[in-house]
């Protein structure tokens, strides 16, 4: 197995109190503003029944492909033109099936994109061409019903350049959370600690439901890859942690802010034996802050981050920014924004977030517009 430089640096931006008038350092001369912008389907219907979930936005921030699970097709939305542009077939079984149940997308590069279930990876063309399938059986990673780990498959994400799989491994308690690297020409896997994930089992809900069945949720938790960062993330605290490809290396900061908690600090009752009991607790859960996951804007070199809380029913969303190395450079409350964020990116200076309105795809874009300009 590969040896690691394995190390943790750890920084702290400390800062004053919390105030609303904190310094907004990047954002000190920036003014936000808000529009809205309908994407037309043609004769089509979009898929949009989970949210975009299984969608992601073209390297050159040209095109939204949205996976539809309906028609098993991929879904070329131009971003430019605002309108579905063209609909590429997948099929289910064969040689170059899918697969069975539901697969997470991720669009890798212009040409490629992944599909991921909970056993197995595969890499696919625009097209519907599969170039290859990576089984997590072959890495033991696949028999969590056994008592083993569990490759989390929709935290998972696909290197075919240079032929590794990240993905956060869980073991079967739930309890405890690694950055896996898996070696595909090897079959070998590395399994890296995570400090920042280490308290994420404090906040695991669980309603049971009788017969053995349980419902489980857990905090949101976040893995991405920007350029040579594999980034970490989940909902209960500030701190990131990333994984640098060409060092070989792990890395961890913690920020505090100035408006808002860094992490989340109450006790809560985890288990519970009616639904009514579960939704009174999770609420108590979302007034505490909650932390999204980093995203990135590749023309102007920044990192955004979006963090939320309910204070008496109300949503307040807040906007953080980071340099290209990961320091906080500014932090921002967002008036023009009243629920949490859906799913949202980048594109032309503008954060664009998306929302379902009359079962169609809306974008609100929040513009981040410098005042000297």
């Amino acid at each position: 197995m590969k040896y690691f430089l394995y190390f943790i640096i750890s920084l702290t931006i400390s800062c004053n109190g919390k105030t609303e008038n904190a310094d907004k350092g990047y954002f000190s001369n920036v003014e936000l503003s808000l529009d809205t912008v309908r994407i037309d389907p043609g004769d089509e219907v979009i898929f949009l029944k989970y949210g975009l979930t299984s969608s992601g936005i073209s390297t050159d921030s040209k095109y939204l492909y949205n996976f539809n699970e309906y028609d098993l097709t991929l879904e070329k939305i131009n971003l430019e033109e605002l309108r579905l542009e063209d609909k590429f077939l997948f099929e289910r079984e064969g040689p170059n099936g899918i697969g069975p149940g539901m697969a997470i997308m991720k669009v890798l590069n212009e040409h490629q994109i992944s599909l991921t279930g909970m056993y197995h990876s595969s890499l696919f063309s625009l097209n519907g061409r599969k170039l290859m399938t990576v089984y997590y059986e072959n890495f033991s990673l696949a028999n969590w019903h056994s008592g083993g780990d569990l490759l989390k498959g929709d935290k998972v994400i696909m290197d075919p350049s240079a032929k590794r799989i990240y993905g956060l491994i869980q073991d079967y308690d739930g309890k405890n959370f690694k950055l896996g690297i898996l070696y595909l020409d090897k079959y070998e896997t590395s399994r890296l600690n995570l400090k920042s994930f280490e308290r994420a089992s404090d906040y695991r809900f669980r309603y049971y439901l009788g017969k053995g069945s349980i419902i489980n949720e857990a905090p949101r938790m976040g893995i991405e890859k920007f350029g040579t960062k594999v980034i970490l993330s989940n909902e209960t605290t500030c701190d990131l942690m990333w994984y640098d490809t060409e060092m070989d290396s792990l890395f961890i900061k913690s920020y505090s802010s100035q408006l808002t908690a860094n992490k989340k600090e109450k006790i809560y009752k985890l288990e519970h034996a009616t639904p009514e009991e579960f939704e009174i607790e999770r609420a108590k859960y979302r007034e505490e802050i909650n932390f999204m996951h980093p995203f990135y804007d590749s023309e102007n070199k920044i990192y955004y981050r979006f963090s939320y809380q309910l204070k008496k029913g109300k949503t307040e969303v807040y906007l953080t920014a980071y340099d290209n190395d990961l320091n906080m450079i500014g932090e921002t409350f967002v008036p023009q924004l009243n629920k949490k964020p859906a799913k949202h990116f980048v594109k032309d200076s503008k954060i664009w977030i998306y929302e379902n309105i009359d079962d169609e795809m809306v974008f609100v874009r929040l513009g981040i517009n410098n005042k000297g300009s």
